[in-house]
């Protein structure tokens, strides 16, 4: 803020808008960028905002954003992927709202990233992690499930949902199925999952964290 004083109306760990730089080249080869409008969280509804937007174009020309919000320290406020829609080339936003699977149910996810994948034959994907219920904060980040957008609503296909990972009877309860990059592999044209599944083992043991895991390559099947 003015004061110097760090601005965090949520209370949570940390607080956060979303925004798109747009980069226009010029005739000498360089970009003049221009920054959209924020996309802003209600602190209300989650405690640091929005953080970590992914996108993609729909049908008719929409950009659909889909962000990660948070119930940290509100853990009786329910925890949901959050989305905002653009219009005007990402310039404006809606404000934003749960995201929704198709026919209008929300869903509970946790704080964490998640990729919009569009595939070369005119499909979307979307990978993250979906809770069974209200999570609490950035926990559980799992199961990891992949899923189909619509192209015209913007809205989650909940019947294309497909659990791609999920904590295993031999894996802590902090286990983290996040942080990944999934891509289209253009020979296959199947998906490329790169994660590293970090904390299988509980980091609590001997008070010593343990950042060590195995970094793994899935390949996805997301033939029709």
């Amino acid at each position: 803020g003015p004061d110097g004083t760090y601005a965090n109306p949520g209370a949570g760990l940390t607080y956060t808008d979303c925004l798109l730089l747009l980069g226009k080249w010029r005739p000498d080869g360089t970009l003049a960028w221009t920054a959209s409008d924020r996309v802003a969280g209600d602190p209300q509804r989650t405690t640091r905002g929005m953080i970590e937007p992914t996108i993609a174009e729909l049908d008719d020309g929409r950009i659909l954003m889909v962000m990660r919000g948070s119930n940290d320290v509100r853990p009786e406020w329910p925890g949901h992927r959050w989305c905002a829609f653009s219009a005007d080339g990402g310039l404006t936003w809606s404000r934003p709202e749960p995201w929704r699977f198709q026919g209008g149910e929300a869903f509970f996810s946790p704080s964490s990233c998640s990729q919009l994948i569009p595939l070369a034959d005119g499909r979307l994907f979307w990978m993250g992690n979906i809770s069974p219920e209200n999570p609490r904060g950035n926990a559980p980040r799992y199961p990891l499930v992949l899923g189909e957008v619509d192209r015209k609503s913007g809205w989650l296909r909940k019947e294309t949902l497909a659990v791609i990972d999920d904590r295993q009877p031999e894996d802590s309860p902090h286990l983290t199925l996040s942080n990944f990059f999934v891509r289209e592999d253009r020979a296959s044209g199947g998906l490329a999952l790169h994660l590293t599944r970090l904390f299988a083992r509980d980091f609590r043991l001997e008070r010593r964290p343990d950042f060590t895991a195995d970094a793994l390559l899935y390949r996805i099947d997301v033939s029709v």
